[in-house]
């Protein structure tokens, strides 16, 4: 009688908060619930629980973590002998460069690799970097089982360095209970909320935001904006405070800071809709949010976000750093309330059909199980 394959075996690099962001949140998802049986998960945390800021530098501490994270991933192949290697890559040239170490101790012990790449610029950064990064990219992204992309519009990243069928789709999805799904009933609404949430930053849109409010405002006086998040530049708070003093929007106007879960929830019942014109995204967590919480929400084309926001369905896509197109959808979704309900409805409804905790948990499974061989040891 043949009895049943042994599960496959996993190194899963990867971090734990904090600093909560997107790997780390995804981290938490993935070990908090129930392997399933197939599977098995060896854990290595690259956790580097300073501030964000100090991701990027090149430091002793993030050099004694890179060669710490190296030390466990070949102790682990040593000992469980993992049949699958899960690595997330950065798109930057220093980030590449350390984890093509974790790359290379897997094909020195012939272990499958899986890599996750958490972001939507990788054809950029491919194409900003120098020759030998570039020939260093197609020499070694021809050399893993699969890579895992945030959306569908993000496999053309890696199409030019692996073929098609090795590229997996995982979108971001979680549970949110505090939201029950019910969009406001926007008839009876006296005044709108308009909400942002996100690092106070250019590259967000906060600004394009911020410049779009005296539009928005003279055709919907009653109109209020909370833009929560932790300013990143000092230089842009100057800016956005000054220029919020300057336009007599202080009492339109709300900077509540970061906001923890809680808080986010609550800011989230009480809005009308949800911007989000940011420039440079993967798949935002903020997003799927804003989804959960039956929320119109207006963004750019950044990452995948189109995947998310569907033009004229649950929201708009406008142009990115155009705060008169800004403007100009914001108004027109706020002068239309019977659209606005109905957009409502069908954030939830996406939301419900691709975003939450076991989509993401089983898509992420079958991405692993595709890299490295159902029922392999």
């Amino acid at each position: 009688m043949v009895g049943r394959p042994r599960p496959l075996g996993i190194a899963f690099l990867a971090p734990r908060p904090p600093p909560v962001m997107g790997p780390t949140i995804a981290t938490e998802i993935v070990l908090s619930g129930p392997v399933p049986p197939d599977l098995r998960l060896h854990h290595i945390d690259t956790s580097d629980q300073r501030a964000i800021e100090t991701l990027a530098r090149i430091d002793l501490t993030n050099i004694w973590n890179a060669l710490r994270t190296a030390a466990r991933l070949l102790w682990t192949i040593v000992r469980h002998r993992p049949r699958l290697v899960y690595v997330p890559i950065t798109q930057t040239r220093l980030g590449y460069l350390r984890d093509s170490v974790y790359l290379a101790i897997a094909w020195v012990f012939r272990r499958r690799i899986v890599i996750h790449l958490r972001g939507g610029d990788f054809a950029g950064f491919a194409g900003r970097s120098g020759p030998f990064l570039r020939a260093w990219l197609r020499w070694s992204l021809r050399r893993v089982d699969g890579v895992i992309v945030l959306g569908d519009c993000l496999r053309g990243m890696f199409e030019p360095f692996v073929p098609r069928e090795k590229i997996h789709v995982v979108p971001n999805g979680e549970d949110f209970p505090e939201f029950d799904g019910r969009p406001r009933d926007y008839r009876a609404r006296a005044g709108f909320h308009v909400v942002y949430l996100g690092n106070l930053m250019p590259v967000k849109g906060a600004g394009d935001l911020l410049q779009a409010i005296p539009s928005v405002l003279a055709r919907h006086p009653g109109t209020r904006f909370t833009l929560a998040g932790e300013w990143c530049d000092a230089g842009f708070r100057e800016w956005a405070l000054g220029f919020v003093r300057s336009r007599g929007l202080e009492g339109r106007v709300r900077f509540p800071g970061l906001v923890d879960r809680e808080r986010k929830a609550e800011t989230l019942r009480d809005a009308d809709i949800f911007v989000f014109p940011s420039t440079r995204e993967g798949h935002p967590w903020v997003i799927v949010e804003a989804l959960a919480a039956a929320l119109p929400i207006v963004s750019c084309d950044a990452g995948c976000i189109r995947e998310s926001v569907l033009d004229g369905r649950n929201g708009r896509i406008v142009p990115m750093r155009d705060p008169d197109a800004l403007a100009r959808a914001i108004n027109e979704l706020l002068a239309d309330p019977e659209r606005l309900h109905a957009m409502a409805l069908e954030s939830r409804r996406h939301y419900l059909g691709r975003f939450t905790r076991s989509d993401f948990r089983h898509a992420l499974f079958d991405a692993m199980r595709g890299a490295g061989g159902a029922g392999c040891a």
